[in-house]
């Protein structure tokens, strides 16, 4: 089960990029407008940005199971089974979906 994005699952290229995409139709459309947005107006520096933003996202999608997990713990949560799920505050300390603290290990 992966549990973080690998950030080496895809290369920090377009192609790249547009076939990890794939597993996501609208993020791969909405990186598609971007990035032929930055290119009509000939801006490299545009170009770049569009990589960069959508960098995090092709990792995601590239790295196996990740997506799954996500998908399967949303679906979960939409279906209020919370069971075993832990939630993490910004200071990493673990809590179940009543608030209660839960000994879960430090973050990854």
């Amino acid at each position: 089960m992966a549990h973080e994005v690998d950030p080496n699952s895809c290369e920090r290229t377009p192609e790249a990029i547009r076939a990890a995409l794939q597993r996501r139709r609208d993020w791969l459309q909405a990186f598609e407008q971007e990035w032929l947005s930055a290119a009509a107006d000939f801006d490299q520096s545009a170009l770049d940005a569009v990589v960069d933003k959508w960098f995090p996202f092709a990792c995601a999608c590239a790295t196996p199971g990740y997506l799954d997990d996500v998908e399967q713990t949303v679906k979960r949560m939409t279906e209020d089974d919370t069971d075993g799920l832990v939630f993490r505050d910004a200071q990493g300390h673990g809590y179940d979906a009543a608030g209660r603290p839960v000994e879960a290990g430090g973050r990854r």
